[in-house]
């Protein structure tokens, strides 16, 4: 049998549907956006997307980031790297300020952050060490963002296991946890002003003081990040012989954790900060500072810093509380955000105090990014009609090619501002959007779905697959360490039995599978079978690899992408080095895909009319990715 999709299975058709789709818009799609869309040959690395130019946003990034690491081949991790290499070779030092050559030419780059800083966004001039938007001034540094620079890394590094790679980034990676340490307080919490947070500047730290002055607040994110980001660096200095360093890890590690609960809410959810009075802001219903946070609470329980039974107790009061998902997906917070810096100004509690209306920006409004991470919680959780859903209504959107970020208007988008369309979208001045933030929802479902994790041990693995999809085999592999793993899984009311490669694995009681990563060697392929029947067959890698054989078929192109097919074909067969080969083997698949995107149909227009405007930018993003690939090739 010639398996050409990513995924087969039985069951909800629905759901195979969302994950057979996902896959699809990391590989190959003609009637979806892919993941190359996103590749910048002047960078050799990915972009925001869409207006941003070259632009990469750690805050916007963050979500597909965790879900996407064991899904990418080395081709892609290695441009996922160079992406957050980006912000490491620009880390702050107390010296340098953001601009490269040292003479800014917009005032986000003037900033000279403290050493270990991060940043919000870098490009090819520079980085920009603050949170960017409306009183730049005013704002702390992006705390939480070089928080999630951390957790990234080391997510990174502890999928890739080489040391050489562990030792180069550890140092960097120290410097930051020092700059984010030097913000904890004597309670264990970490005390930051306004715009340190994911998704800032929705957070305005506490009340200003009587001349405008802004405060300091405990931000509930940044011990949640920072607690995740801990532990996994502890793990990475375990792995290269560093014990002292790992126990100091740690210690912050368990002093985080101990703080974390002055931050819960009597009814097990977190308040998104709490002013040093005392103060919580966050608590759902209060008559000030009453609204639900939905981004710190999510990621505790998708990054596992809260167990089980309270993230169950984060996911139920979300789904408790109808106007944080009107549209089926997560808003930010609900009701509305009334201790922005804006609104601790103009002495205001009412709705639209960022200047944007409610429910279109960082104030309600629906972005991937967190949308990714709150698929992780919700799968961590067994709430998995939530995680479909969720998934459901960005794929719908990306079917349209209307990646838009955010989702506006509680998430419903029913006119998104920054595609200056209008209320009947007769006029729409941007009709296709790919960005970044939306393969958030793509990748942490994929991810989410086997639990896939890495530990100094090796690879853990926890199903977390509903009951209704029975059967579900993975044509294409996680990369754990170099090594190539297609999974397999069989549902049914037993105990979960493992198998690699037709060997045994024990199964822990909460369905968790330990993999040594010494039974998983780098350039090697092997088969995970998981299994709850009772009555799996025994399969092989041959048995499950896709395959991708290039067809040639390069019907249509225009001439210039047909001479690059030509010239890519020709070297293909002389190439014996595998990562140019590999790269070779990109251009022409991306080819063949902008060749059959221009035979089918545009069909789907339920949301947005599929104009001969929109048709002619749809059909460029493919012709553009070509060229962008074999620029990079050069």
């Amino acid at each position: 049998m010639t398996i050409r999709s990513y995924t087969t299975g039985s069951g909800d058709p629905e759901k195979l549907r969302l994950i057979e789709q996902s896959f699809a818009m990391l590989h190959d799609s003609p009637t979806l956006p892919n993941l190359r869309m996103l590749y910048k040959s002047s960078t050799d690395m990915f972009s925001e997307g869409f207006i941003w130019g070259d632009g990469w946003w750690i805050q916007n990034s963050f979500g597909f980031t965790m879900g996407a690491i064991p899904l990418l081949d080395p081709f892609w991790s290695k441009i996922l790297q160079n992406s957050y290499d980006a912000f490491w070779t620009r880390i702050g030092d107390g010296k340098r300020i953001g601009a490269d050559n040292g003479v800014p030419t917009h005032p986000n780059y003037a900033y000279r952050a403290p050493d270990g800083s991060l940043g919000d966004c870098v490009s090819r001039i520079g980085i920009i060490y603050r949170q960017g938007d409306g009183d730049v001034d005013s704002y702390d540094w992006f705390y939480e963002a070089t928080a999630a620079g951390v957790l990234m890394e080391a997510e990174i590094l502890l999928f890739d296991r080489r040391p050489e790679q562990i030792k180069k980034y550890l140092p960097l990676m120290r410097r930051s946890l020092d700059h984010i340490e030097s913000a904890r307080a004597e309670n264990g919490l970490f005390l930051v002003g306004p715009s340190a947070n994911l998704l800032a500047p929705s957070y305005g730290g506490s009340p200003a003081d009587e001349d405008g002055k802004p405060q300091k607040g405990y931000l509930t994110g940044l011990s949640v990040t920072t607690a995740a980001a801990l532990k996994k660096c502890a793990a990475l200095c375990r792995m290269v012989g560093d014990g002292e360093t790992a126990a100091e890890y740690e210690r912050r590690l368990d002093r985080t954790l101990s703080a974390l609960p002055a931050l819960l809410t009597d009814e097990g959810y977190f308040v998104k900060s709490m002013d040093p009075d005392g103060t919580k802001h966050g608590i759902y219903g209060a008559d000030r500072y009453g609204y639900l946070d939905g981004v710190c609470n999510v990621d505790a329980a998708a990054w596992g810093v809260v167990g089980s039974e309270l993230s169950r107790s984060i996911c139920e009061k979300i789904a408790s509380v109808p106007g944080i998902r009107p549209a089926g997906i997560l808003c930010t917070n609900y009701p509305h955000l009334d201790d922005t810096l804006p609104a601790y100004r103009n002495r205001s509690g009412e709705p639209h105090s960022l200047g944007w209306r409610s429910g279109d920006w960082v104030d309600g409004g629906c972005w991937a990014t967190v949308e990714g991470r709150a698929i992780l919680a919700y799968l961590k959780a067994g709430a998995y009609e939530d995680a479909f859903r969720a998934a459901g209504v960005y794929m719908k959107w990306a079917e349209e090619y209307r990646q838009d970020a955010p989702m506006s208007q509680w998430g419903f988008n029913s006119n998104n501002p920054w595609q200056q369309e209008n209320d009947d979208h007769t006029v729409c001045q941007r009709p296709v959007s790919v960005m970044i933030d939306n393969f958030a929802p793509v990748t942490c479902l994929l991810r989410g779905l086997f639990g896939w994790d890495a530990d100094e041990e090796g690879l853990v693995v926890r199903p977390q697959i509903p009951g209704d999809i029975t059967e579900l085999r993975q044509h294409v592999p996680v990369v754990f360490g170099g090594c190539s793993i297609y999974a397999a899984y069989m549902g049914g009311d037993g105990p979960l039995a493992a198998a690699l490669n037709g060997v045994p694995l024990p199964a822990e009681e909460d369905g968790t599978i330990r993999i040594p990563a010494s039974l998983l060697p780098r350039g090697t392929e092997v088969c995970l079978t998981l299994d709850r029947s009772g009555t799996a067959p025994v399969l092989s890698v041959d048995e499950l690899k896709r395959n991708d054989t290039l067809t040639g078929d390069y019907a249509g192109l225009k001439d210039d992408l047909a001479a690059i097919c030509r010239e890519c074909s020709s070297a293909l067969d002389a190439e014996t080095d595998p990562m140019r080969a590999e790269r070779l083997r990109e251009i022409l698949s991306a080819a063949e895909v902008a060749a059959l995107r221009r035979r089918l149909p545009f069909d789907r227009h339920e949301l947005r009319p599929m104009t001969e405007e929109k048709i002619s930018q749809i059909l460029n993003l493919y012709d553009q990715t070509v060229r962008e690939l074999y620029e990079g090739l050069r």
